[in-house]
């Protein structure tokens, strides 16, 4: 503080104080949106994950179920039977 000024000082430390604590509020508004997004990237992984995982599981279904063609008769039959 300047003893020749006090009141000065103290306004000139208030203002400082101000910025700091705006600069402050920025970055934490920052870190917010952040992690917003990132949660939203994460679920939105998780879904993809989750219906990738169900469409593998429905074309294993079709595929245990499936009909294939003899390549050398040309007819078709239930996978693992002789036909």
């Amino acid at each position: 503080m300047s003893i020749f000024n006090p009141w000065g000082a103290l306004c000139k430390a208030r203002q400082s104080l101000k910025e700091q604590n705006d600069q402050i509020n920025e970055l934490y508004q920052d870190l917010v949106k952040e992690q917003q997004r990132r949660n939203t990237d994460r679920s939105e992984y998780e879904l993809r994950g989750r219906l990738l995982k169900s469409e593998i599981e429905r074309l294993n279904d079709l595929l245990k179920e499936g009909h294939f063609r003899n390549p050398k008769t040309g007819r078709l039959g239930v996978k693992g039977e002789r036909f």
